[in-house]
């Protein structure tokens, strides 16, 4: 009879979840492709935790991305 309720219980946590969960990934996915195609492939940084590398890479996207004319004729 538990068995019955935990399952239940967790096909209705799964179905309640499972937008948001999808959402969550194809952020993670699409951040990821944009942080290779700016930043490029190799780019790392020293955060200590994914917020803190998530915020990193957040700016220094937005600082490549308000480079100068001049910066950016000379990818600097």
């Amino acid at each position: 009879m538990d068995e019955e309720k935990d399952l239940a219980f967790y096909k209705r946590f799964y179905e309640e979840s499972r937008v948001g969960i999808l959402q969550d990934e194809s952020l993670r996915k699409n951040f990821q492709r944009m942080v290779e195609d700016v930043l490029g492939k190799d780019y790392y940084n020293l955060a200590s935790d994914v917020y803190d590398c998530d915020r990193i890479c957040c700016e220094d996207i937005t600082r490549k991305a308000n480079r100068s004319l001049f910066e950016k004729m000379f990818d600097l």
